[in-house]
């Protein structure tokens, strides 16, 4: 991953002479980056996990769930607020 604002030339890298392949917006320690170092494509997939997560508790959650708002405020702090921070 190189990061600089003018396109150029990829230069091949290899270890233990493995070529090791060229990626546009590699993931590293969980945060997915970018060449010009913006958050949108990480942001992104952020949101589609939170969507996600979100639609499988959506029984317990939701408007006609029987769960006390303390309870739902609960499994929030548990299960979604994480995927954020």
């Amino acid at each position: 991953m190189e990061f600089i604002n003018k396109r150029c030339q990829h230069i091949a890298t290899t270890i233990n002479y493995k070529l090791i392949p060229h990626s546009n917006k590699p993931k590293y320690l969980g945060m997915v980056l970018d060449s010009k170092m913006k958050l949108g494509k990480h942001l992104s997939k952020t949101r589609e996990k939170l969507g996600l997560k979100y639609k499988k508790m959506y029984w317990l959650t939701g408007r006609r769930s029987a769960l006390s708002i303390q309870n739902k405020l609960t499994l929030y702090e548990q299960i979604l607020k994480p995927v954020w921070t």
